[in-house]
């Protein structure tokens, strides 16, 4: 399967609470963007309204692969022209408090899948049924995971072990693909003069990273502070993608162990199998079930079923509860909270599949749903076409 393969195949439209309040300080804007992360999209607007990106508040992340619809609040009024065509901004009304994740009811989405096989066409029926009547593991997909440093680590993981240099050698110092040139110039810099702090500062090119080596140059060693003086979105990203790769190892192992039919499927965070049936039992203990997003303060106790398996991903992991609470950080945490294990895509909608006019001889077919804040997409497309050849082991699947 392929997704994403154009802007328009992704299309993800906010469903908001948000009330106009005509007294409020802050300015709200409806956001539509293509082909650019929440997060970039700020930070132009920012640049562009002569404001800090942080001053911007974007009530979810959205995709950067696709087209979506979203909302956030800003502490002025902003110009219309955005100088960005792949950024649209209407006005949409007044709010007392800078808008946050809490304001999202869901997400609806219409999505494209493409390069279909014939093996998967044939099972989507079934697939659709199954979803209806069974849900689907809620499980993180690769969009949380894009901070793991490119297969070199979680910086998650490195600041609960207290390896503070790593963490920051992670941000600063592994260029990846997707970068600019000049931000992949300024890692390889970073990568090649690590420790020589003057000399980089000297010779990277201008940007919020040069300001952390201009810290270290002057305080040498002290890689805690000059963390807690990272970008505070990309902090909790980072902290919030390791707090994801546990919550999905701990429902992987459950539901490997529990599940009487698994489809084997795997994403950049590891293995993500899924369940094809139900017992009327757990149907009906799974879907008010949540498993937690551990933090120093999570009682494991107090989630029997995920409890053994946590306390094995932890094991494995080399990571203790209490090394959650990042002692020797100021300004960043692993917030305890809990997600529900199971997922109803509601309102799903598969269309007739038809022959795919940008993957000759494959198939394409639309599938619209809605989904609650915080599930992903990506992972009902996965589970639409999972398929098995006859006589072989499950497809891997990888939108």
């Amino acid at each position: 399967m392929k997704l994403k393969q154009r802007p328009q195949d992704f299309l993800v439209d906010e469903i908001s609470s948000f009330t106009p309040d005509a007294t409020g300080r802050f300015f709200v804007y409806e956001l539509e963007k293509q082909s650019l992360a929440t997060l970039e999209a700020m930070g132009i607007l920012a640049r562009r309204n002569g404001l800090r990106a942080s001053e911007l508040s974007a009530s979810g992340l959205k995709d950067k692969h696709g087209s979506t619809t979203q909302l956030f609040s800003a502490p002025k009024a902003l110009a219309s022209d955005t100088g960005d065509e792949r950024l649209k901004l209407r006005f949409v009304g007044k709010c007392a408090s800078p808008l946050t994740a809490s304001s999202i009811i869901g997400n609806r989405f219409d999505l494209v899948l493409r390069g279909l096989r014939e093996h998967e066409v044939a099972a989507l029926p079934d697939n659709r049924a199954q979803i209806a009547a069974f849900g689907i593991p809620n499980y993180y997909d690769n969009q949380r995971f894009g901070s793991n440093a490119h297969g070199q680590g979680f910086i998650g993981k490195a600041l609960a072990l207290g390896q503070f240099e790593e963490a920051l050698r992670l941000h600063l110092a592994v260029p990846h693909r997707k970068q600019n040139m000049r931000d992949k110039t300024n890692r390889r810099l970073a990568r090649d003069l690590w420790g020589q702090w003057a000399e980089l500062h000297q010779r990277m090119t201008k940007c919020s990273d040069r300001a952390l080596v201009e810290f270290l140059r002057d305080n040498p060693g002290q890689f805690a502070a000059c963390f807690d003086r990272i970008t505070p979105s990309l902090r909790t990203m980072y902290v919030a993608a390791y707090q994801s790769l546990l919550f999905n190892e701990t429902l992987s192992r459950f539901i490997a162990a529990e599940a009487p039919a698994l489809i084997d499927q795997h994403n950049r965070g590891g293995e993500i199998p899924m369940h094809r049936s139900l017992s009327e039992s757990q149907l009906s203990t799974w879907r008010e079930t949540d498993f937690p997003l551990v933090g120093a303060s999570t009682r494991i106790e107090d989630f029997p079923l995920a409890a053994p398996h946590l306390q094995a991903v932890l094991a494995a992991q080399g990571v203790a509860l209490e090394q959650l609470r990042l002692a020797g950080l100021e300004r960043s945490r692993f917030k305890a909270a809990q997600r529900r294990i199971l997922m109803f895509p509601q309102e799903l909608v598969v269309d007739s599949p038809q022959a795919d006019e940008l993957n000759q001889g494959l198939y394409s077919v639309r599938a619209r749903f809605t989904l609650p804040r915080g599930s992903f997409a990506t992972i009902v497309a996965r589970r639409l076409v999972c398929a098995t050849w006859p006589g072989k082991p499950p497809q891997q699947t990888q939108p």
